[in-house]
């Protein structure tokens, strides 16, 4: 498929009905097709997800983006990724549920997905109602890994024409504030060169209470950052639980960045 597209999985509840509308939003912005996946456990029940899905799509205001189905038999964690693949997906927008208490489940589950494949996922949760994004946060640490999501961001950025704002900590260990300093200048080069608004702010810590504080007192609505579980911070995957399921519900582009492999080194 030579044409941009945007994967969208829906599972005919809420929190598909939301990543359908944050995508339509998107493909507009791209000018993008959506395709629409629905994974079942038994193909006995394609038909009725196709009828599903033509009900969807006749009641939807989708400004003009052409919207094409696809109804596939599989587990979930395997066929996202290998439908992404084979439609050269550029993004695959993602509800998740936020149910009080459950949280951490749908949090974890969103990370097995993710590490199924190579193509960036933007999260979004049910009940989340922006339309626009005009504030893209940006944590880095001092990984390379961190800065694999940097050609997204930057595509996004450029044509939402968004603010990009790069989050990094404050670390006293010598060796640590050179890896940093590093990783800073590679991203404002990059950032500079293409003409995207961006800004340096330093935050206590790389933690994700510190993350989505500095999001929401600066009205960010949306937080890049790239997944990597050998990180060095042990508390990784918590602090990407804890972002997929924020309480201010700010959606995440995240990328599998052992997967996706190295665009700076």
């Amino acid at each position: 498929m030579s044409t941009r597209n945007l994967l969208v999985p829906h599972d005919f509840t809420k929190a598909g009905e939301t990543a359908l509308d944050y995508a339509i939003n998107l493909a507009k912005t791209f000018e993008a097709e959506i395709n629409l996946l629905h994974v079942t456990k038994d193909s006995k029940y394609n038909k009725k997800a196709e009828t599903q899905f033509t009900k969807i799509i006749e009641k939807l205001d989708s400004k003009g983006i052409k919207i094409n189905t696809i109804v596939r038999k599989g587990d979930i964690f395997e066929t996202i990724g290998n439908v992404a693949k084979e439609n050269h997906t550029s993004i695959v927008v993602m509800g998740t549920h936020g149910a009080k208490g459950m949280q951490k489940v749908f949090g974890s589950f969103a990370i097995k997905v993710i590490k199924s494949t190579h193509t960036p996922f933007i999260i979004v949760q049910d009940g989340h109602k922006q339309s626009t994004t005009k504030n893209i946060v940006f944590p880095v640490d001092i990984s390379k890994e961190s800065l694999q999501i940097e050609q997204v961001v930057s595509a996004i950025a450029r044509k939402s024409k968004s603010n990009v704002h790069i989050l990094s900590e404050k670390y006293t260990d010598t060796s640590y504030k050179i890896k940093s300093a590093v990783n800073l200048q590679i991203l404002n080069k990059e950032f500079s060169e293409h003409n995207i608004e961006h800004v340096n702010e330093t935050i206590k810590k790389i933690s994700s209470e510190e993350i989505l504080k500095y999001a929401k007192k600066n009205n960010c609505d949306l937080i890049g950052i790239s997944y990597h579980s050998d990180s060095m911070f042990s508390q990784f995957d918590t602090i990407f639980q804890d972002i997929i399921t924020n309480k201010s519900k700010i959606p995440a582009l995240i990328i599998n960045a052992k997967d996706v492999g190295n665009y700076f080194f």
